[in-house]
């Protein structure tokens, strides 16, 4: 493992409320003119970047940077993680995932701050592969690596700074997942440009941090341009079609509390051709014709109870406890419609849907999933270099 651098169908209205609860908490640097020799070394000291300094003094070591801009849902401060290979331009990062935050039921669940602490606690309690940097399976090994809390409640996406959450829900809450990313991207590119550039991106994200993967993609492509072979991994995180799962009424929750269409690449109606009933919808084709030397995974089982969960809340016009859970054959067709109506007609998106109801994929500790004979651990790789087909049991 890295070395750690230590700090000094109808349901009963019972129990669905007894689901949610599962559901939810599963969700889981002045020197002296008289030496010049002296001064000249405090000097260019000085002049390193906080990442700069992780990358000299801490090789290979998980690291907590903290950073006042990037914020927690209280308001808090937080910061980021990152394991930097300084003899690698190669570059993973993983948006965390943890339940979302739009009434108080679902907030109660997701959490409003990070700390350091959090953050050694979150990875000593981890034995993701993609992480483990002594296993011979792990792709990822030698990456630079950073991950991105989550503690917004937006799914990453949002512009909120004083956000007053419907039905319950706390107000004057700091949903600014967005800008949390714009701050660590900015301070990414800064650090590569100065240390040899990237060589390759993966850009990954599990439940609210796969949903994140969509706008994000956008300001990853911002900042670190479009020439760098780039994946883009979506665990668990299906925007839906259908206005029969992605409701009226929960679309206009999410983009009203979230402040999602501030966030929208301004060039979305001249780039997608098609038809959708909201903007969000947008996404999966925009991406495809913007950066079309991206490639996109999606990535999830077809009764992924979690997420069916979540997209209860828009069931039967939004009522603050769902009368039911989204059932598995609605959740199955969505999964199919999103691959046959929108990712069938773009070779850079490929799917790996498995059987299940397990939620999210990319903390396992093997990445052995199958599908059709061929492991998760492979396809990813395939995807990297181009090769990958869509796997559908």
């Amino acid at each position: 493992m890295i070395p750690i651098k230590t700090k000094s169908q109808p349901l009963s209205l019972g129990q669905l409320s007894c689901f949610i609860l599962l559901l939810i908490f599963s969700i889981s640097f002045t020197s002296c003119e008289s030496d010049n020799s002296t001064n000249d070394s405090d000097s260019d000291e000085n002049e390193l970047t906080a990442l700069e300094l992780v990358a000299a003094d801490s090789p290979n070591q998980i690291t907590w940077m903290a950073n006042d801009a990037v914020t927690s849902r209280n308001g808090d401060a937080m910061g980021y993680g990152v394991v930097l290979n300084p003899d690698s331009q190669k570059l993973l990062i993983f948006l965390d995932g943890g339940g979302a935050c739009f009434n108080n039921i679902t907030c109660s669940g997701n959490i409003d701050s990070f700390t350091e602490d959090d953050f050694f606690q979150r990875i000593s309690n981890q034995n993701a592969l993609i992480i483990d940097r002594d296993a011979a399976d792990n792709q990822f090994a030698d990456w630079n690596f950073v991950f991105v809390p989550y503690a917004t409640g937006d799914v990453h996406s949002g512009s909120n700074s004083a956000a007053d959450v419907p039905n319950g829900g706390p107000n004057n809450q700091v949903m600014t997942g967005f800008s949390n990313v714009s701050v660590i991207l900015n301070e990414l590119k800064t650090y590569f440009d100065a240390n040899g550039g990237v060589s390759e991106i993966v850009f990954s994200g599990s439940s609210a941090g796969g949903f994140g993967m969509y706008l994000n993609t956008v300001q990853l492509a911002s900042v670190f341009g479009t020439a760098t072979p780039t994946t883009v991994l979506v665990d668990s995180g299906p925007v839906f079609l259908e206005t029969s799962i992605l409701t009226p009424c929960l679309e206009s929750t999410w983009n009203n509390l979230w402040s999602l269409n501030n966030n929208l690449p301004n060039d979305l109606d001249t780039v997608v051709q098609s038809t959708y009933d909201f903007n969000l919808q947008k996404v999966y084709e925009y991406l495809a014709v913007k950066y079309p030397t991206f490639n996109y995974g999606f990535i999830s089982t077809y009764e992924d109870t979690t997420i069916r969960g979540f997209y209860s809340f828009g069931q039967d016009n939004c009522p603050v406890v769902p009368l039911q859970l989204l059932s598995a054959e609605a959740f199955r067709d969505g999964l199919m419609t999103i691959k046959t109506n929108v990712l069938d007609n773009h070779d850079n998106w490929k799917v790996f849907y498995k059987e299940g109801t397990s939620h999210t994929f990319l903390g396992s500790a093997t990445l052995n999933e199958t599908v059709n004979g061929t492991t998760l651990n492979q396809w990813i790789a395939d995807l990297r270099n181009g090769t990958a087909s869509d796997l559908v049991e």
